[in-house]
């Protein structure tokens, strides 16, 4: 027997046992690899050595083609629903974006849009702090509302608590 031929044997002989299959079902339904194989019962570096033979990463895919394939009428339902919310009259900017997405997704095109809708500016709650450019220097803050004549502290009404 060649090499080969023994080593597809024996990736199908693996693939036949329980403890195997349950690892691929939990990994393929979005189980953590970690936890995948602690619940499958498998040491973490035989699963690592599992996953990377090549009969097993096939089959593995061939899972996640059929996952995928079975998702696909709800991403496309998803996609109607939020494009139509975002085409009522009443609906915000972001949503009408979500819309728009969605609707360029559902026509075939899966390129991402580069559409802004505050201009270049972002707006999040919180304080606005302006920094000068870095050629000015210190600057003195001053009390533009009182009198450059008149002083701070009117020190004719103060009177001698003591005498």
């Amino acid at each position: 027997m060649e090499p080969t031929q023994a080593k597809a044997d024996q990736s199908r002989t693996i693939l036949r046992l329980p403890r195997v299959q349950q690892f691929i079902e939990l990994i393929v339904a979005g189980e953590k690899f970690d936890d995948a194989a602690k619940t499958a019962g498998l040491r973490l570096k035989r699963a690592r050595m599992i996953m990377s033979d090549p009969a097993i990463r096939r089959h593995y895919f061939r899972q996640m083609e059929v996952v995928s394939e079975s998702e696909r009428a709800r991403n496309i339902r998803l996609r109607r629903t939020l494009r139509d919310r975002g085409m009522e009259a009443d609906a915000p900017a972001a949503l009408a974006k979500v819309a728009l997405e969605a609707a360029r997704q559902l026509d075939g095109d899966d390129r991402q849009a580069s559409i802004t809708i505050n201009g270049s500016n972002n707006v999040i709650a919180g304080y606005v702090v302006r920094l000068p450019p870095p050629g000015e220097g210190p600057r003195a803050i001053t009390n533009r509302s009182a009198e450059s004549d008149k002083p701070l502290i009117n020190h004719e009404d103060v009177t001698d608590v003591e005498g």
